[in-house]
């Protein structure tokens, strides 16, 4: 798709919503931001999980690499979507009454301004991380996988956004979605801290031998 493409799909986007602003949706707007809320932070677990895949070289064997990082990037791509779904949504919505500014800026939310602002930044995190794929070519891959640590944080903000905010938290199949989501990361990052400490190279130290000489040996 064109950069003059997106930017005409993004302005009739915009005017869209601006013009159907004032109808009145009922519930269908939160139910709608719900729903999208949910699927978005599963997308972005399975991205962080398939992004895991690839660093720890887990999935070798199993799957292709160049399968693996395409699915990374669609689900980075996908979540992003859900969570502009999750977001615009609210906008129609007359019941919670939030305006725009309280959607696009953290902590700017008179009710419930930690859970909403959080989930705000990591609405931010995400966007910031899905775009710099686009990006990798002229960033270098080194600088891009330091910036692609910022996905962590787009994670855990969104989790946190998820159990303070999310109105289905209670419910089982939400909660054990989180915990299951939660152990699945934690483990691959776990796996992730391991693997890369096993390939550090070993530090030499210096030693002296009986006749004074010194020498080097492995730590």
């Amino acid at each position: 798709m064109s950069r003059s493409t997106l930017i005409l799909t993004f302005a009739a986007t915009v005017f869209a919503t601006l013009a159907l602003s004032s109808v009145d949706f009922g519930h269908l707007p939160w139910a709608l931001s719900r729903a999208a809320g949910l699927a978005s932070f599963a997308a972005l677990t399975a991205s962080v999980a398939f992004g895991l895949l690839i660093s720890t070289k887990a999935s070798d064997g199993m799957l292709p690499r160049p399968f693996v990082f395409e699915m990374h990037q669609f689900l980075s791509v996908l979540s992003l979507t859900l969570i502009a779904l999750h977001i615009g949504s609210l906008v129609f919505d007359r019941y919670l009454g939030l305006s725009v500014v309280d959607l696009l800026v953290p902590f700017t939310s008179s009710e419930n301004t930690f859970a909403f602002g959080i989930g705000v930044v990591a609405a931010w995190l995400t966007g910031l991380t899905t775009a710099s794929f686009w990006v990798r070519s002229r960033i270098g891959v080194k600088r891009w996988r330091k910036l692609h640590y910022l996905t962590f944080a787009a994670w855990g903000t969104g989790l946190v956004h998820g159990l303070m905010a999310g109105t289905d938290t209670g419910a089982p199949v939400v909660y054990w979605s989180y915990v299951v989501s939660a152990a699945l990361v934690l483990a691959l990052t776990a796996l992730r801290i391991v693997d890369a400490t096993a390939r550090r190279p070993a530090v030499k130290k210096p030693a002296t031998t009986g006749a004074g000489r010194r020498v080097y040996s492995e730590s």
